[in-house]
């Protein structure tokens, strides 16, 4: 079920977060270690076909990634290696530079536990990543439940992790609202019968991604401005 505009016959009572692109500013750390891992293992490429490369990855788990790896450059890709080499790679860069929080995160993720609304986070990233990343942060206190690729059987756009994250927190799908900046969190998020507001980082939304998603943003400070509409405030679990 796909679904645009929110049953506002109800409140919504929880939102769920995607991390990466959204929350943080890592994409382009992540950028930066993918194309030096694949240059130090032998493949060069210019700037124009990497960036081509990369678009496959966005909001993609590691097994989808390997898939474009290895049919791009064969079975024998070291996969592997070079996945390990840019985990490295990106977190020591992502230590010596801070990792830069999203304009708004702060005050949406506070906004909303102050109301009541209950947090989860579903994102592609290891959960020790995420958790180290969310603790450096200070918000990690504010979710009230993590789910990672590694949690269920396909990652997005498949809608399993955002039905994973409704199914421990016991929310309805159709009671979440769902924060991405992704084209496959949009369509997974959508088909898991979620209200969606996309947030775009590196895509920008397509007609058809923009008929999925309930509200497309500018920055996650342009939130605050809905918060009644979806949330009511502090009638957050009531029925209008």
């Amino acid at each position: 079920m796909l679904l645009k505009e929110p049953n506002m016959s109800q409140y919504f009572k929880a939102a769920i977060f995607d991390m990466d692109g959204l929350l943080f500013d890592t994409e382009r750390i992540a950028r930066w270690a993918w194309k030096k891992a694949l240059e130090n293992h032998g493949y060069e490429m210019s700037d124009d076909l990497f960036n081509d490369l990369y678009k496959k990855f966005v909001g993609r788990d590691l097994s989808w990634r390997k898939k474009v790896l290895k049919r791009r450059y064969g079975e024998s890709f070291p996969f592997e290696s070079v996945t390990a080499q840019r985990i490295e790679l990106g977190d020591d860069r992502e230590m010596q530079q801070g990792l830069p929080i999203k304009p708004g995160a702060l005050e949406l993720l506070n906004q909303l536990s102050t109301l009541g609304v209950i947090l989860g986070l579903a994102t592609g990233t290891s959960l020790v990543r995420t958790i180290r990343r969310l603790t450096s942060a200070g918000i990690y206190q504010n979710f009230a439940t993590i789910v990672t690729s590694e949690d269920v059987a396909q990652g997005k756009p498949a809608p399993d992790i955002f039905l994973e994250v409704s199914r421990r927190i016991g929310v309805a799908p159709q009671e979440c609202v769902v924060f991405e900046d992704s084209y496959v969190g949009v369509q997974g998020a959508s088909s898991a019968g979620m209200c969606t507001i996309m947030v775009p980082d590196l895509e920008q939304p397509s007609a058809q991604i923009k008929s999925l998603a309930y509200k497309v943003l500018n920055s996650l400070e342009q939130a605050s401005e809905l918060l009644e509409e979806l949330f009511g405030f502090g009638s957050v679990n009531k029925l209008v």
